[in-house]
């Protein structure tokens, strides 16, 4: 079950606007190349140099994301909230500049040192079980930093790593070997984040960087994120049109340009605060607008999209107020997108994704694993179990089940082992919450050991990042 935001009406007249929106306003598209492919592929240039979109264009990446995303079946049934037992499983990093140091108080920009810790926090952490980059470096050359991020941290942990979303297009073919010399598969490595620039732009780097993937068939994962009353309409309605229209025009090039790429949607909207001038990720009306979005791609223009920036929160350092906000996104997205499956996001991520914070990502965690629990089957004994032991101690036992040897065999497995918020006379202050994760983070230092991926691997993750140094560093 999903609760639709807009009568059936309304997102057709909805959808009917982003059509006209691409065919009278349409995208600047920066790059000479990229516009050249969009008007030998069918699109139309307006009178100022936009790139205007046909009808037949719109119907066709329809069917398109129709036939990669089929549809549920009439009579398929619907997910079950209650899942079996499983253990907790995260993975850690989703590329920011800066990290908040606790012990300081403050937010500092990204460092080797400060990046090393945070690997080795990961690789020491159990339930983290993937790792990819978590922090921009300043200390390293731009034209680098990636490519030496992944030797890094292959040097560092044997934790499988993740995907590698290149913020240089340079930088794509070394990221692309690293990846093979990793077991994946370059499509599968070099991340698929093309963000467009609202509204309604698709910027030279970007485009840049969707072309050097071209050659691996990488997926397009067009990305909108508008700003409501920034750089989109303040209202929900006018927001989601503009979006929408983004994200429908950017697969639509992405079509253009390789038509073997999987493709997918993705929405992240923020919020200016007029009254503060603070742009924000995680209020009710960017929950509804992404969640908008979603309906109305799912309703008109083939679905495939999906709701990025879940765990984006606007707090700038760790704490209840960033643990509110994400949980506020989680509750709203079950409700409007997920079909009442309440899933928080946990990576630790503060002032709208531009900062990480260990101590608030053992807070995520926790949080995402009291959800977890929550929705876990029951263990079921064998039938007339219950009643035996319930009968024995209601006649023998005078009513008391905590001495019972059953309550003492199955007590762990019944009961979910907080931790940052355990059930204890004196509740915790946030302070005291927050130093009690400095410390765990603290320890997991303490217990790193070195490890690394095999050494043949990081040998040649060396040679390329040694190759890469040669030809993209001048002096």
């Amino acid at each position: 079950m999903k609760t639709a935001l807009f009568s059936e009406s309304e997102f057709e007249q909805m959808a009917a606007e982003v059509r006209k929106l691409l065919s009278e306003v349409g995208y600047a598209v920066d790059h000479p190349e990229m516009k050249a492919m969009a008007l030998r592929g069918g699109c139309r240039e307006s009178a100022v140099g936009r790139v205007l979109f046909e009808e037949r264009q719109i119907d066709a990446l329809r069917a398109e994301l129709q036939r990669q995303y089929p549809p549920p079946r009439p009579d398929a049934p619907e997910p079950s909230l209650v899942h079996p037992r499983y253990e907790a499983a995260f993975g850690f990093g989703n590329l920011t500049p800066k990290v908040f140091n606790y012990a300081r108080n403050r937010p500092e920009g990204g460092t080797t040192e400060a990046f090393l810790d945070l690997i080795k926090f990961a690789h020491a952490e159990p339930r983290v079980r993937s790792i990819t980059l978590p922090l921009s470096r300043l200390d390293t050359p731009e034209a680098l930093e990636q490519i030496e991020a992944v030797w890094l941290m292959a040097s560092t942990t044997d934790k499988p790593l993740g995907a590698v979303d290149a913020t240089l297009p340079e930088s794509v073919p070394y990221l692309a070997e690293m990846g093979q010399a990793l077991g994946c598969a370059p499509a599968a490595f070099v991340g698929c984040c093309n963000c467009i620039n609202p509204p309604l732009r698709l910027e030279m780097r970007t485009a840049e960087t969707m072309l050097q993937r071209r050659r691996y068939h990488s997926r397009s994962l067009i990305t909108s994120m508008p700003s409501i009353g920034g750089s989109g309409p303040v209202d929900l309605y006018g927001g989601i049109i503009l979006a929408t229209a983004e994200i429908v025009g950017g697969l639509i090039l992405s079509m253009i340009m390789d038509p073997e790429a999987p493709l997918t949607g993705y929405i992240a909207c923020i919020q200016v605060d007029m009254r503060t001038g603070n742009a924000t990720s995680s209020t009710p009306q960017t929950v509804r607008l992404d969640a908008g979005v979603f309906q109305l791609m799912a309703r008109f223009f083939g679905g495939g999209t999906s709701i990025g920036g879940r765990s984006y929160v606007s707090a700038r350092r760790p704490g209840l107020q960033a643990s509110y906000e994400r949980f506020l996104k989680a509750v709203g997205y079950a409700a409007l997108a997920d079909r009442h499956v309440v899933s928080l996001a946990a990576n630790g991520n503060l002032e709208n994704g531009s900062m990480v914070s260990p101590e608030q990502f053992l807070l995520d965690m926790e949080m995402a694993e009291g959800l977890q629990w929550a929705h876990t089957a029951p263990n079921v004994p064998p039938a007339g179990d219950a009643v035996a032991r319930i009968r024995e101690a209601v006649l023998n036992g005078g009513g008391n089940f905590l001495s019972t040897e059953h309550t003492l065999e199955h007590y762990r497995d019944e009961m979910w082992p907080a931790a940052c918020f355990p059930c204890i006379p004196e509740t915790r202050s946030e302070k005291e919450i927050l130093d009690w994760c400095h410390e765990q983070y603290s320890r997991r230092l303490a217990e790193y050991r070195p490890a690394s991926w095999p050494r043949k691997t990081v040998v040649e993750l060396e040679a390329i990042l040694s190759r890469a140094r040669r030809n993209l560093v001048k002096g």
